[in-house]
C-alpha cells in the first residue's frame, strides 16, 4: 500500500469513532425496562471534540428511552443509576436532559409519532462544552437556554461508558447512535 494511502486512512481513522451500541434485550421483567452498555475508548474520549448522538423511537407518553453517560466506578462493565453523569432521550410524551442535579424537559407531544433527537456537543480541547445543538426531526430546535451557553455537566473526557435503558409497554423499534469526531485537519505531504 502507498505511504500516503496508508497516511490518509490513518488520520482519517484518528478524527472519528461510532461507538457500537448493543440493541436492547427484550425485558426479563415484568417492568419493562431493558439495559445494554458499550465502553466509550479512554484515547478516543480525551480526543473527542464533538459529541453527535441521534435517538431515534415510535415515541408515546406511556414509553421510555433513555441513554446515559458516565463513570463505571465498579467497574463491572455497566453503568449504574448512581454512576450516570448525563442522561439524554425520550421520557412519557417529551425530551428531555439531565445531571444527578439538573433536568431540563421540552414541551409535551400530544400524539405518538415516530421521532428522532439530534443531540451535537462541541468541546474544547480541555473537554468544557462551548456549543449545543439539540432538534426534533419533526419539531426543530429544542433546549434554547441550553443552547445558549451549554453547562459543563453536558461532557466529561473521563466517562467511559454509555447506557442504553428502554421502558415501556409499547412496540419497541428503537436506535441509537453515538459518535465521537475530533476537530477536522489537513495533512499535506511533499
Amino acid at each position: 500500500m502507498p505511504r500516503a494511502l496508508s497516511l490518509l486512512l490513518l488520520c482519517a481513522a484518528a478524527h472519528a469513532a461510532e461507538v457500537d451500541i448493543p440493541t436492547a434485550p427484550p425485558p426479563v421483567f415484568a417492568d419493562t425496562e431493558s439495559v445494554t452498555n458499550a465502553a466509550l475508548p479512554a484515547a478516543v474520549m480525551a480526543r473527542a471534540r464533538l459529541l453527535h448522538c441521534t435517538v431515534e423511537l415510535g415515541a408515546s407518553a406511556s414509553n421510555c428511552v433513555e441513554v446515559a453517560f458516565g463513570c463505571d466506578a465498579d467497574g463491572d462493565g455497566s453503568l449504574a443509576e448512581g454512576e450516570a453523569a448525563m442522561r439524554l432521550g425520550w421520557d412519557s410524551g417529551a425530551w428531555f436532559l439531565a445531571s444527578p442535579t439538573n433536568r431540563v424537559r421540552s414541551a409535551a407531544f400530544a400524539e405518538a409519532a415516530s421521532r428522532s433527537l439530534t443531540f451535537q456537543l462541541r468541546v474544547r480541547e480541555n473537554g468544557s462544552p462551548v456549543s449545543l445543538a439539540v432538534s426534533d426531526a419533526n419539531a426543530g430546535g429544542l433546549f434554547p437556554d441550553l443552547a445558549n451557553a451549554p453547562p459543563a455537566w453536558l461532557f466529561s473526557q473521563d466517562w467511559d461508558t454509555v447506557r442504553l435503558t428502554v421502558r415501556g409497554t409499547d412496540e419497541r423499534d428503537e436506535s441509537l447512535s453515538v459518535r465521537l469526531d475530533t476537530d477536522a485537519g489537513i495533512l499535506i505531504l511533499r
